[in-house]
């Protein structure tokens, strides 16, 4: 890579971590996947690990994934996501869901692994090659957290930089509730291309479908979006929240 784009790769990533310090919040990077098991086993209130990114479950180390934690100002955990880069030379993602299918079944669900669907979408019959999956994204929310706000446009491209850094993957990809995609999640967290039914996740004894979106880009994607560091778009989103914010505390006050 070009000494210069190395340097705004670096500065994208510095961007970043000066938004995160706005916050009071630490950024961590590892690839100790133990530890990551255990921080997730710690987290009650929290549906269990995805098998993809329990290392008890499958392998995981430095050269095929990393982790980011972030951390308040008092050592409270406030983020977790987490990125797994896979070798699909040979095959597409519709056939590397299928024949992984165990590790990727939602926590928390009872689902019939064969009845499900892992083809539904066009791109999972395009992403091939070296394909980085995204998880296990969570962010603090309610009194004192910081969901809904600007960092939710921030953190995610953190794992998206440092994964086209470390592996410069051919795809990355991941899977969002179908009502979280319609809020316009995947579009904050920088993923340029959404499409309905990744995976129709079919229910044990039930003909009820337990729906995954696929959200995807391409190394192009994934060059371009480097372009523009997100503190712009976390100023705007910042203000926002503050002017609703400010909204509904003129509401309370007149009624």
């Amino acid at each position: 890579m070009p000494p210069c784009d190395l340097y705004k790769q670096f500065e994208y990533i510095s961007n970043i971590d000066h938004i995160a310090g706005r916050h009071g919040m630490k950024i961590e990077v590892s690839a100790d996947f133990e530890a990551f098991r255990q921080l997730r086993g710690a987290q009650q209130k929290r549906l269990p690990i995805s098998p993809i990114f329990d290392c008890q479950e499958t392998e995981l180390n430095g050269a095929n994934g990393f982790w980011i934690k972030g951390t308040s100002s008092d050592g409270e955990l406030v983020h977790l996501q987490a990125v797994r880069l896979e070798d699909m030379s040979g095959l597409c993602l519709a056939e590397h869901l299928y024949q992984h299918r165990h590790v990727y079944a939602p926590p928390g669900v009872e689902v019939d692994l064969e009845r499900t669907d892992y083809a539904a979408t066009p791109a999972s019959h395009r992403i091939t090659g070296k394909v980085c999956y995204h998880g296990e994204l969570w962010l603090k929310g309610g009194p004192g957290g910081y969901r809904g706000h600007g960092l939710t446009a921030a953190l995610p491209r953190l794992a998206l930089a440092l994964a086209h850094m470390a592996w410069s993957p051919d795809y990355m990809f991941g899977l969002v509730h179908p009502l979280a995609a319609c809020k316009g999640l995947p579009a904050r967290e920088g993923y340029m291309h959404l499409e309905p039914g990744g995976i129709l996740w079919h229910r044990k004894d039930s003909d009820e479908v337990y729906d995954e979106w696929l959200v995807w880009m391409g190394h192009g994607d994934l060059q371009h979006l480097l372009r523009f560091p997100p503190l712009a778009l976390y100023e705007q989103l910042e203000a926002k929240s503050k002017d609703s914010a400010g909204f509904a505390n003129r509401v309370r006050a007149a009624a």
